[in-house]
């Protein structure tokens, strides 16, 4: 019997907020570099949505910083009522408290950014199958049912990633999982790639 969304979302909340600061930075510094190697594999791609690391999050802003360098498309999201609206963004440097207290671009719909080569998802939880368990309010499933994008790339630490988590009909599995340990495309799981204590 599956653990219910709320169950997940309290264990993983809970467990989260037990790694130190520095764990959080180490285990974030190594995602980046799996993303990097991810990124490698995929041709051509130029424009990115990130988004803004809270409660312990895995924290992807230097890889933000270190793309709009190299002359990428950057975007993060902003929160115009239940709605997720894309803003590209020249410098991390713009971004500022909005809806929820999460740091967001300025309301400038000339920088909407209308598709992009790579979604980076949040998630409390995934599963082997790329399903997702948010914090709740369906932002993410609304926003990529209609939004056009070559790669959903799931990030999470390893201790979120689950054989099966509970989901609806409507909602939207990532295509790809980056932790600290791996990337891997949803379509080629491992079972041996689980946390051992699963």
């Amino acid at each position: 019997m599956l653990p219910s969304k709320e169950a997940l979302r309290s264990f993983i909340r809970q467990r989260r907020n037990l790694l130190t600061e520095s764990e959080w930075k180490s285990l974030s510094k190594k995602i980046v570099e799996n993303v990097k190697s991810f990124l490698n594999t995929l041709p051509y791609v130029e424009s990115f949505l990130f988004f803004y690391p809270i409660k312990k999050e895995p924290d992807l802003i230097l890889l933000a910083e270190e793309l709009l360098k190299n002359g990428k498309t950057v975007a993060f999201p902003k929160i115009n009522g239940k709605e997720i609206t894309p803003i590209v963004v020249n410098s991390v440097k713009e971004l500022s408290p909005g809806k929820f207290g999460i740091p967001e671009p300025p309301s400038d719909f000339r920088r909407v950014l209308k598709s992009a080569d790579v979604v980076f998802v949040p998630g409390l939880a995934f599963d082997i199958s790329g399903f997702r368990v948010g914090y709740g309010g369906g932002y993410y499933d609304r926003f990529l049912k209609s939004f056009t994008v070559k790669a959903k790339v799931g990030v999470c630490f390893s201790f979120q990633l689950f054989e099966k988590v509970p989901h609806n009909p409507f909602d939207i599995p990532v295509d790809y999982i980056t932790t600290e340990k791996f990337w891997i495309r949803r379509k080629k799981w491992n079972q041996s790639l689980l946390p051992y204590w699963q």
